[in-house]
This record gives structure tokens, C-alpha cells and sequence, in this order.
């Protein structure tokens, strides 16, 4: 077997056809958002038969760091069968000499595959066993395992992933009724409240972006880039691979429903009280429809301030979604606590599981989680809205670092920290 650079359709060939597990950050897209705006290098790299069949591959960025060289990084790469030794040990040898010809000071790997897995409830399933053998055979070639960490890190991807298959049920009913009460209380109020779910195009981005960025307000985290055109690149170079669904309601037909509920009620309000031998049976209906009714009235009065202050057409939540052969992932989602009486979110979820059952994905991907499934973890509330679906737990495997050149690479460490004591990293 030979390694090479592979050409972008041989590459795209290969991601799209081999079945192996690749994510969003391996596809084609990407290489065409990194290389958009000419800040990024992106390099293919693969390991082709001698007939020209290939076997592996990867998306490599590049990185200046000092004297020439470059960090060389493969986010949830490279793809390959992880299961196959012989082929890992084959293509990471060959990256090694690859790096070693093309100025590579160090270089990160942090491969899609999954080191163990859960339930719903973080049970290790005792019948899927860690491959440690793949991390054995990698440190054995100098690529350091970073561990297996837990939290957040503004260095390293999510390593434990939320994760429903959505290919184990027949139909929409039998998927819901998999979801934990809340989950289907809330679709149900959605679905009646009139909720819609539709995609939003390239040129409607600003719609997700409100939203993205009043949530980041709410939940109090830092935005390093331009919200604007971070997502716009994303659909821009991914195409019809990412998806955006928006979640909204009109008003006006809201509003017309409700006040037809509203009498209805009244009336049978009417009727309970108009009998003349009221029981108990008959007293507790009549507690139930006046609480009923102060609901109804609640949303009602809620739903015309919000039309005179907006208009008829309200922007619940949106998400932003990668389509992969591989799964559907829910990369980044945004909401409006404003209107979080019609519950939006809820079902765009549903929807999106649609999608990826009419679409045959069997994954639904609701991407990271820290690790920390205590009360006491820093998104515990996100992990307990993960687990009402019904979505189970998978650990990938983590970090690997190889230095290829050891006396750059410490002068770029000297430079890093003596940027940080001045503020600059």
C-alpha cells in the first residue's frame, strides 16, 4: 500500500462510500470552509492499494507555529477501520514519514471511534469492549494518548457524545413513545399550539444567528468569532449537508384555535354547573375545566401581546444540523426563552429524527456532553434534556500528539508561553 495525497474526488469518494465512521469535520465541506477565506491549509491524505483503492484517508489542517513548520491537526480523523490493526498501523506509519518530508513540527489526531459505550443512565454495556489495543499500538509508534478526559476544553473536541438510534423504531409513534414523559407532553403541546418546522435557507442564516446569539447572552458564553459568518460559511461550503431547521408559530391561527377552545370549555363549564345534583365526581370536572380555562385564557392573552409586539410570525428555536452517511448531528442549537411557552425545540427534534429515519441515518447525533453526569456538572440540565430522548452515552477515545520534530516544538512552546504572560493567547 502507498501513502499519498489523495485528489478532493478520490477523497470525497471515499468518506462517502466506505461506510466507515466518519464525522462532519472529515467531510468535503470542510475542507472547503477552511480553505474559504485563504486563513487555512488543508491537506488530504490517504492510503490507497496498489490498484488505486483507498483504504484510509484524512483531513489534515496546517497551522504556522515556528521556523517554518507547521501543527499538523486531524479533527475526528483520520477515517479508517479502526478494528483492522494491520491497516492503522499502516497509515499512521506512513503519516509519520509524510509529516517528517513536509515540515511538520507536531501533529493531533482525536480518531471518531468509540472507546466504550452507555445507557441512557452512564451504565457501561458490558458487551462492547474498549479497544485498547488501537491505543496500544499507536503509543507504540510515538502518538501519545492525551487521556481520558472529562469537561470541556477550548483545545480539544467533546469527547463524550449523546447519541439516539433512530434505525430501532417503526415509526413515529413507537420513536415517542421511547421519549420520557416531559419530552412527549412537550412535542404534544407543540404539535397543538401549531408549531412548524421548516429549513431555512443560505440567505435566512441572520434568523438562526438572532437566536444563537440571544442564547449565548442567556447561558453566558464567549463568542470568539463572527457568529454571521461562521454559520454562513458552514451552509455556504457544506451545501444541502447542513441543515437548519427553524422551529415557529403563526399567531394568528394560534389565536383563533385558542378562542374556539376558550368557549368550548365555557361551555362545558356552563353545563357542570347548571346540574342540579353536583357529586363529587362532578365537582372535581369543574375544578379541572376552570383550571383549564385559566390556562387557556394565560395563553391566549400572552399569544395577542406577542402579535402586537412582533407580528404573526414567532422564531422559537432553531438548530444547525450535519449530514453525514454515517449520522445526523445536531452541532448548534439556539432558542427564544421569550416564547418558550410553545415549547419549539421539542419538536424540531422530533421532526429532525424524522429526517434521519426517512433518510435511512440510523444515528442521531446530539453531540457533546462533558463527562460529568453528576447534579454537581457544568451542563447537567443539557445532559438530562439529551437523556429525556431516550439517547445513550458514548466515550470516544481522546487526544493523540506525535512530535515529529522536537527541538522546533519546544521553541514554539518558549514562544506560546511567553505570549500567555503577555496576554496574547
Amino acid at each position: 500500500m502507498k501513502f499519498t495525497e489523495l485528489t478532493d474526488s478520490e477523497y470525497e469518494q471515499f468518506i462517502e462510500t466506505s461506510g466507515e465512521e466518519s464525522a462532519f469535520f472529515q467531510m468535503i465541506g470542510n475542507k472547503k470552509n477552511r480553505e474559504l477565506h485563504g486563513e487555512w491549509e488543508v491537506e488530504l491524505l490517504g492510503l490507497k492499494e496498489n490498484d488505486g483503492t483507498v483504504r484510509a484517508a484524512g483531513l489534515f489542517t496546517k497551522q504556522p507555529t515556528v521556523l517554518g513548520k507547521y501543527f499538523y491537526y486531524s479533527n475526528r480523523g483520520p477515517v479508517l477501520n479502526y478494528d483492522d490493526l494491520e491497516l492503522v498501523r499502516a497509515y499512521f506509519s506512513g503519516l509519520t514519514e509524510y509529516l517528517k518530508e513536509n515540515n511538520c513540527s507536531y501533529v493531533k489526531v482525536d480518531p471518531n471511534w468509540i472507546y466504550k459505550k452507555y445507557n441512557k443512565d452512564v451504565e457501561e454495556y458490558t458487551d462492547y469492549e474498549p479497544r485498547k489495543e488501537v491505543i496500544d499500538l499507536l503509543e507504540s509508534m510515538g502518538y501519545v494518548h492525551q487521556g481520558f478526559t472529562r469537561g470541556y476544553s477550548k483545545t480539544s473536541q467533546a469527547r463524550w457524545m449523546s447519541v439516539l438510534d433512530v434505525s430501532q423504531f417503526k415509526d413515529e409513534k413507537d420513536l415517542v413513545r421511547s421519549f420520557d414523559s416531559l419530552r412527549r407532553r412537550n412535542i404534544k403541546k407543540a404539535q397543538r399550539f401549531g408549531v412548524k418546522v421548516r429549513f431555512l435557507e443560505i440567505d435566512e442564516m441572520d434568523i438562526f444567528v438572532d437566536l444563537f446569539l440571544e442564547t449565548a447572552e442567556r447561558q453566558n458564553f464567549f463568542i470568539t468569532v463572527d457568529p454571521h459568518q461562521y454559520f454562513r460559511d458552514f451552509k455556504e461550503t457544506y451545501g444541502d449537508k447542513v441543515l437548519v431547521p427553524l422551529a415557529y408559530v403563526e399567531l394568528d391561527p394560534f389565536i383563533s384555535s385558542t378562542e374556539k377552545e376558550l368557549k368550548k370549555l365555557t361551555k362545558q363549564l356552563e353545563q357542570q354547573e347548571s346540574k342540579e345534583n353536583q357529586n363529587q365526581k362532578t365537582m372535581n370536572r369543574i375544578a379541572e375545566l376552570k383550571r383549564n380555562i385559566q390556562g387557556t385564557e394565560d395563553d391566549l392573552n400572552q399569544a395577542k401581546t406577542f402579535r402586537e409586539k412582533y407580528g404573526n410570525v414567532l422564531n422559537l428555536g432553531a438548530g444547525v444540523y450535519f449530514e453525514t452517511p454515517y449520522e445526523l448531528v445536531y452541532n448548534s442549537g439556539a432558542s427564544s426563552e421569550e416564547f418558550n411557552m410553545f415549547v419549539g425545540p421539542y419538536l424540531m427534534h422530533l421532526e429532525m429524527m424524522k429526517y434521519a429515519m426517512e433518510h435511512g441515518i440510523a444515528r442521531y447525533n446530539f453531540y457533546g456532553v462533558s463527562g460529568d453526569f453528576t447534579p454537581e456538572g457544568e451542563d447537567y440540565g443539557v445532559f438530562r434534556f439529551k437523556r429525556g430522548f431516550n439517547a445513550e452515552i458514548e466515550e470516544l477515545v481522546g487526544d493523540f500528539v506525535k512530535v515529529i520534530n522536537p527541538f522546533v516544538h519546544n521553541v514554539f512552546k518558549v514562544k506560546v508561553k511567553a505570549e500567555q504572560k503577555l496576554g496574547r493567547r
